[in-house]
């Protein structure tokens, strides 16, 4: 008997919880923006598409950069794929840095109608350091080591 009671009670109490409405009109990639996202930059254009990008940090050239998408395409069981994308935005005064991947002030960033010749430094993630790379920084460890233990003596 208490059991039904407290069911009763829990709809009751459940039914009258005000519902959150969504609206449709307002494009989805919208809402992953923080609600103050128009306090930093006032008219956002949404027109940014992830569509046939690979994984990576994109700048947002329309937004003038101050907007950055990161876009995840996935396959499902071979057949089927979907491209997710988040978005977000710069603290005030900054802008998204394509080629660093970083939001940084205007002058310590390229130039944002650029960013777009920089897309491909995307195709890096995932990949391991070039052979190329390898002895250079080795090279230079032997040197610190030999500097050390001759600082040593």
């Amino acid at each position: 008997m208490i059991g039904i009671i407290t069911g009763l009670i829990f709809c009751v109490v459940v039914s009258g919880m005000p519902r959150i409405r969504v609206d449709r009109s307002i494009p989805l990639e919208r809402f992953t923006l923080p609600d103050n996202a128009t306090s930093i930059r006032e008219n956002i254009d949404t027109s940014f598409s992830c569509n046939s990008k690979p994984y990576g940090y994109y700048a947002d050239p329309e937004n003038d950069c101050q907007l950055f998408h990161v876009c995840l395409p996935v396959a499902f069981d071979g057949r089927r794929s979907e491209t997710f994308m988040w978005s977000f935005i710069c603290p005030q005064e900054t802008v998204f840095n394509q080629e660093r991947f970083t939001c940084a002030r205007p002058e310590d960033s390229i130039p944002c109608q650029e960013s777009a010749m920089f897309y491909s430094l995307n195709e890096k993630f995932g990949q391991s350091e070039s052979e190329e790379e390898t002895p250079v920084v080795d090279q230079e460890m032997e040197a610190n080591n030999s500097l050390e233990e001759e600082t040593a003596r």
